[in-house]
């Protein structure tokens, strides 16, 4: 596969030297000359030269993300132009292949067709008509704009069905991972806009949804992409705050494992599910609100999976998904490490066999934290918005509940909150007062980003032992790498790995 650095301006020498500075980025590099016109066979001539390696020449319109206004008589000469001077491609608008014909030298055609306006449902005939304005030895490029991680998912897999070197992926913000994938189910080319490095200071995108070449590059892994590649992923909504595709990737990389992991933000859990059965995908972590959609639809749960009724971690098993949990364990464990902290901080001998947790939330986070109480050999209280989901996760799990009210004049030793409240999806915010929280109590809060929540401050003032989420993201990522991967992770580096995403986004 080969990664193509496309890159487009309004003055073709500014847009050369630009091209040439970061040829090093590209296996093959486009130019877009949609608002340039036709420079001329010498500098075209020059440019292929010096680039010292495959060029793409392309001039698009509006109906493929272009700017082009030109004719298509223009068009076309601008592309027979490209080809006399020593393009590697051009890339012609399926609508007029026949007009252009064949073209000079060793130039080869990529007949492409863009859909701005979602992926076709009917993508056979979508193809199918572009095959029939073929020459012999053309590629074939099909791009539609995702509106959804599932539309973009059928693209993906389409181009899996299909081989034979389509090149296919989708543009937009829901499909920016098909940049990523694509190449592992056998597109030969993925695009992605130049680096923004010295003096190019911008992102200059030529499609929504493309990747910086840096970006693109660092989800690879060490020895590239191949169709071996495994693929692993964060599944959620919202999902794009997460830092696992961070931490599990830079620790993937570090295990010199041939792997990605990249985010998916599907709009329906089981269409998702019933997309990815290309056998490279191979696990997913689970994020809200989903966790207790993954125990579901898994074949088979481990035992913390069944306790909780919720799956944060999905693994491939032949036709079939296993689930597992390893929220509970890392609850567990960071709460345990909390109480001995707590009970050394305040000089007071503890007793986790008797302490109380109030579980603030009631999906599959809070779940999880009831399961590490009772483990701990403790107690535990559920405290929802909705009264009656409280009431009846109580029931079922052997809790008791409270209304949400009533969380003021609840007694407990320890504080778990298991809500979005207070993360980037909702700022600024606390899940309950501060003067709800009972002084010299032990807060845990699920919310990692950022680290220094609403929720953590407040405790902080109260004389309570405040615990960022991180100590818990970091726990449950480094158990579900090992089921990923069946390789012990560094943990030194995962923690790094967190900590340095954190240091990028305070």
């Amino acid at each position: 596969m080969a990664v193509v650095v496309s890159h487009k301006g309004s003055d073709f020498d500014a847009l050369a030297a630009r091209a040439l500075r970061q040829a090093a980025l590209a296996d093959v590099i486009e130019i877009r000359l949609d608002t340039i016109g036709n420079p001329g066979l010498d500098k075209l001539r020059e440019f292929m030269v010096a680039a010292k390696k495959p060029v793409i020449v392309a001039c698009n319109r509006a109906d493929a993300y272009g700017e082009f206004e030109g004719t298509d008589g223009e068009l076309l000469e601008l592309l027979h132009t490209a080809a006399e001077a020593g393009a590697g491609f051009v890339d012609i608008p399926w609508y007029l292949s026949l007009e252009l014909g064949e073209v000079a030298g060793k130039c080869h055609r990529i007949v492409s067709r863009h859909d701005i306006t979602g992926v076709p449902e009917d993508l056979p005939k979508f193809l199918e008509e572009v095959r029939d304005v073929l020459y012999e030895g053309d590629l074939i490029k099909l791009v539609g704009e995702a509106r959804s991680t599932e539309e973009a998912l059928r693209m993906l897999n389409f181009v899996g069905e299909v081989g034979g070197g389509l090149i296919g992926f989708c543009s937009g913000a829901a499909g920016t991972f098909t940049r990523v994938l694509a190449p592992i189910l056998g597109s030969p080319f993925t695009y992605a806009a130049p680096a923004i490095i010295d003096g190019d200071l911008e992102n200059v995108a030529t499609a929504p949804g493309q990747l910086t070449v840096s970006d693109l590059l660092a989800f690879f892994p060490p020895g590239g992409l191949s169709q071996e590649t495994a693929i692993f992923g964060v599944v959620g909504n919202p999902a794009k705050h997460s830092y696992s595709p961070r931490v599990h990737g830079m620790t993937l990389k570090a295990a010199k494992l041939d792997a990605v992991y990249v985010t998916f933000e599907p709009d329906n859990f089981d269409a998702f599910m019933e997309q990815v059965t290309h056998e490279n995908f191979r696990g997913f972590s689970v994020t809200a609100p989903f966790k207790e959609d993954a125990f579901r639809v898994a074949r088979t749960n481990d035992g913390a999976a069944k306790s909780a009724s919720a799956v944060n971690t999905l693994l491939r098993d032949g036709n079939h998904w296993r689930g597992a949990n390893t929220d509970a364990s890392a609850v567990e464990e960071t709460l345990g490490a909390g109480f001995r902290h707590h009970a050394d901080r305040l000089n007071k001998p503890l007793m986790m066999a008797n302490m109380h947790t109030l579980i603030l939330g009631t999906g599959g986070a809070a779940r999880a934290a009831a399961c590490a109480a009772f483990a701990l050999g403790g107690r535990f209280t559920f405290a929802g918005r909705d009264a009656a989901k409280a009431e009846a996760l109580a029931k079922e799990l052997g809790g008791a509940w409270v209304k949400w009210e009533d969380i003021r004049a609840t007694p407990y030793d320890a504080l778990v909150h298991a809500t979005p409240v207070g993360s980037l999806a909702h700022p600024n915010e606390s899940p309950i007062p501060a003067e709800w929280i009972r002084e010299e109590t032990l807060v845990l809060d699920a919310v990692y980003r950022p680290i220094r929540t609403p929720l953590l401050m407040s405790a902080r003032s109260r004389n309570c032992t405040a615990i960022p989420g991180g100590e818990w993201f970091v726990r449950q990522a480094r158990e579900q790498f090992h089921k990923f991967t069946q390789t012990e992770p560094d943990s030194g580096l995962l923690r790094a790995a967190f900590e340095t995403a954190l240091g990028e986004d305070s």
